[in-house]
């Protein structure tokens, strides 16, 4: 009698060895592409006003990265679930960086739209990576709250005044930002949690 065919669950395949893949040093020439335009906004509005949203936009894209980077240090970014969400995050990021020097003007909605793609796929790797992990998930639960607040006053704040949106951009960075500690889990590991690393 045919059972059909084997499901297989949605998991991460942990990493051996420290070799960068091809998929991660595309990804980070996608980071790369996005903060070099972090300067074309400067040199756009040579002003205090210009360097203070080419600041908020680098520290929007470095939060993205840092999150990015320990997550391919721990699972191999290559594993076909893991392929698919890093491809997609990886266009959203490529939307970014095209849309940068417009992030504050016309373009601030595709940027704020495209950010919390890359952000949801990023909550998504966690997820995937915490399977077997109860404090790792509760961290994620709490991380997926305040992504979702700050996400959303990114977007809100595109709909807004430049000044008044680069204000709202300062608030969802701090929430954001300050979400990692808030979220660790009680029993005392640090967040992101490293107890599922291919060297533990």
């Amino acid at each position: 009698m045919s059972t059909g065919p084997i499901q297989r669950p949605l998991r991460a395949v942990l990493r051996e060895g420290e070799q960068v893949l091809p998929l991660e040093l595309f990804f980070d020439l996608v980071f790369v592409l996005a903060i070099t335009q972090c300067t074309a906004l400067m040199v756009h509005e040579p002003s205090w006003e210009g360097v203070a949203k080419a600041t908020l936009v680098l520290a929007l894209l470095w939060w993205c990265w840092i999150g990015y980077a320990w997550l391919t240090s721990v699972i191999d970014p290559e594993e076909g679930a893991v392929r698919i969400v890093m491809f997609l995050a990886m266009a959203a990021l490529l939307v970014i960086a095209l849309s940068v020097q417009g992030a504050f003007s016309d373009r601030a909605l595709t940027v704020a739209l495209a950010y919390g793609v890359v952000r949801a796929a990023h909550i998504t790797l966690f997820m995937i990576a915490s399977r077997d992990e109860p404090q790792l998930r509760q961290s994620v639960l709490g991380l997926t709250v305040s992504t979702t607040i700050g996400v959303t006053l990114i977007i809100g704040a595109s709909f807004l005044d430049s000044t008044a949106q680069g204000a709202v951009w300062a608030l969802a960075l701090l929430l954001d930002y300050g979400a990692p500690r808030c979220s660790a889990p009680r029993a005392g590991s640090s967040f992101p949690s490293t107890s599922s690393s291919a060297t533990g």
